[in-house]
């Protein structure tokens, strides 16, 4: 059980460093500049909107499967995601229609592009070559 849980936590920094499709450290971009972290106390803001935690219940692109079941946790300007025990904690910085993630003690910032579709939080992983989840709130 431990192998099979080292296994997958492998397989998803492996799948999520491989979906990045660029070395490049930090991507400076108008949206980031205009982030908004607020306190989930403000029911319309865009990081009230995503706080708590969101499963992907369907995914598509590269390694779809793999991320099934994989849960993001939004507190703040904390996000962290996993799956079967394993939890990847970072920094988050989110905008209307965008969010980041460095992971602790990492120099590279991911980009993702959200928007709501009903009750379901639509997610597309900039520069993936088409990777898309499909989350509901838990």
């Amino acid at each position: 059980m431990v192998l099979l849980k080292h296994s997958i936590a492998v397989l998803l920094a492996v799948s999520l460093l491989t979906a990045c499709g660029s070395k490049d450290k930090k991507e400076e971009t108008k949206k980031e500049t205009e982030t908004t972290t607020t306190s989930s106390n403000e029911d319309n803001t865009p990081a009230s909107r995503l706080e708590g935690a969101w499963e992907i219940k369907r995914a598509e692109g590269t390694a779809a499967e793999t991320n099934v079941g994989t849960v993001y946790t939004f507190k703040g300007n904390k996000l962290s995601f996993g799956k079967e025990g394993f939890n990847n904690p970072g920094n988050t910085q989110i905008t209307d229609s965008t969010f980041s993630f460095q992971a602790e003690g990492n120099e590279y910032k991911f980009m993702y592009d959200y928007k709501f579709n009903g009750d379901t939080l639509v997610v597309a992983m900039q520069k993936s070559g088409g990777q898309v989840f499909h989350m509901t709130k838990q």
